[in-house]
């Protein structure tokens, strides 16, 4: 089945006006569940009435087969608008752009061509080493339109008119991106950005501009390790979540998310929860017949997704369900040592990799139930899918998704995170008490059609139209500093707007707190300079200072106690 364009009504709440931008860095054919989310969010907005353009930011020679296999796919609709920067920029008039100085780009020692269909789309160039120093993009007529640094994000960048005049000359594809999408969105009005690409984000709330709101929409778990809320932070979320004052609305897919980014961070208002909605689909008909036995795993074959756990799972069912069959659709760099395991378990004759299928999800109208063995997940799309035909999933109970969408022994099975052998016997259970089973399938249906369409889209436009009426009250923090004199804190805070809102409290928790302590016994304040007194914190406990001002977050760690030793 195609997925759904039908138009699900204006929103209980109208979307606030102004113009309307999906920000993703990329597109492409076959993509995970976080691309089909993103543009089913498009098609809902559109059939909504909103003009829903989405914004694209990476170098390609045309996304006209792209945009051609997502239509033909039902992935976007004939109204759709797919808009990237480089296919922008190739056409744009820019000779009106007053002109920036910028001295010559250095000579190559060589040059190789990147050509598509015979257009020599980009040219990299190279130092005697042979190393890229700088990507030239040229214009199907041979001329060019831009220099930036070789696929890393600081670096000389330029744009230039036809007749090879620099307009723009900065630092960095930050700058190119803030750059053009000014030149995209209008020049008055509020505009609402609404990203799903956390690196483009990052740079596009540089762009301080009070007609634009930002809200980014996360996808994935923040934490990494155990991914309690004290957790590491990962990597790729670290320098966003730095700068989460920049975000009129950070967006989560889950309460327990939500939860610990406030016990980090602070309860912020821009914090959020939109959840992902279910594409709804009708029964087939006549129904299928679901094959006894049958589990389907829709992943990539990607570590994340842990399929050598389902793999092992399978191994311990198989030996006592003579028609259990496991199906995995999906591909990715796994599938060979994948494979290798299944050979190794002995299962390999009951394992069967698909590949990649574009309707994979209607396979689940045939299936028994489903398994989701992942490492961790945002809101598991194949969980919503799976729940929609009726299909019960057993899941790993890891952050953040599957608690929140699986009513666990009602509509499906939580199992611990990790744990084949758990997976392994509820599956058991389940298969060899079909009363038990069959009665899940209708609950799980309906567990999913909760998240409807009216739902998310009511959802959408509460969180932009508070957004927008904070934007005006959003405070800048330039400095903050803090200095300690043992169980006292002395902090000096600067910026735009009112310090009478500063929150400043000192906090400490020990490993497997469920959550930070307030030692905080009193808080003096004159202007800019804030004395902070605390009782003495359990021994062995972390400690900060934690400070919210309205949209602003910083912390800082509480230096360790001397400890003096007398020598005997």
């Amino acid at each position: 089945m195609s997925p759904s364009v039908a138009a699900p009504g204006e929103p209980a709440t109208p979307f606030p006006a102004g113009a309307w931008f999906s920000v993703v860095g990329n597109v492409r054919l076959g993509a995970g569940g976080q691309t089909r989310m993103v543009l089913l969010r498009h098609r809902l907005f559109v059939a909504a009435g909103l003009d829903f353009p989405i914004l694209t930011y990476n170098p390609v020679p045309s996304y006209e087969p792209i945009r051609a296999g997502l239509l033909a796919d039902g992935l976007l609709l004939p109204q759709s608008r797919l808009v990237n920067l480089h296919e922008d920029l190739r056409e744009r008039d820019l000779s009106g752009l007053p002109g920036a100085d910028a001295p010559a780009i250095p000579p190559a020692a060589r040059t190789e061509d990147d050509v598509e269909d015979g257009y020599a789309w980009r040219r990299r160039h190279l130092d005697e080493a042979g190393v890229e120093t700088t990507w030239e993009y040229l214009r199907p007529d041979g001329t060019t339109y831009a220099f930036t640094p070789p696929d890393v994000m600081e670096g000389d960048t330029r744009v230039l008119d036809r007749d090879g005049r620099t307009v723009l000359r900065g630092d960095g594809l930050g700058d190119l991106w803030r750059w053009w999408t000014r030149r995209v969105v209008p020049a008055d009005g509020p505009v609402f950005l609404v990203s799903d690409s956390r690196f483009v984000a990052e740079e596009l709330g540089l762009l301080d501009d009070p007609r634009i709101v930002l809200m980014h929409q996360m996808h994935n778990p923040h934490l990494r390790g155990d991914r309690r809320w004290d957790s590491p932070i990962e990597p790729s979320y670290a320098s966003s979540l730095e700068h989460v004052d920049r975000f009129d609305a950070l967006n989560t897919l889950t309460e327990r998310q939500r939860h610990d980014l406030r016990l980090r961070f602070g309860d912020l208002p821009q914090l959020h929860v939109v959840a992902n909605p279910v594409e709804v689909v009708e029964p087939p008909s006549p129904a299928p017949a679901r094959v006894p036995g049958r589990i389907v795993v829709i992943a990539r074959l990607h570590p994340q997704k842990q399929l050598d756990r389902a793999i092992d799972a399978f191994a311990l069912v198989a030996p006592r369900h003579p028609t259990a069959m496991l199906e995995i659709y999906g591909d990715g760099d796994e599938e060979t040592r994948l494979r290798a395991r299944a050979q190794a378990r002995d299962v390999a004759h009951r394992v069967v990799f698909h590949g990649h299928v574009p309707d994979a999800a209607d396979r689940l109208w045939e299936a028994d139930l489903a398994w989701l063995t992942s490492r961790f997940e945002g809101y598991g799309l194949f969980i919503l899918e799976a729940r929609m035909r009726e299909c019960p999933v057993l899941a790993f109970d890891v952050p953040y998704g599957p608690a929140e969408q699986i009513e666990s022994g009602v509509d499906g099975v939580l199992v611990p995170a990790g744990d084949a052998a758990r997976l392994a016997h509820a599956t058991l259970d389940l298969l060899n008490d079909r009363p038990r089973l069959e009665a899940m399938r209708s609950r799980a249906r309906a567990g999913a059609i909760a998240h409807g369409h009216a739902s998310f889209l009511a959802d959408w436009a509460e969180l932009a139209r508070g957004a927008l009426a904070r934007k005006a009250a959003r405070v800048r923090m330039t400095e903050a500093s803090a200095t300690f004199d043992g169980r006292t804190a002395h902090v000096h805070v600067a910026g735009d707007g009112d310090l009478d809102e500063v929150v400043v409290r000192w906090q400490a928790w020990r490993a497997g707190d469920e959550a930070p302590t307030d030692l905080t016994t009193s808080v003096e304040s004159h202007g800019a300079e804030f004395t902070v007194r605390a009782e003495h914190a359990p021994r062995g406990a972390d400690e900060r200072l934690l400070l919210t001002w309205r949209n602003v977050s910083w912390q800082q760690t509480v230096p360790a106690p001397r400890r003096w030793w007398r020598r005997g």
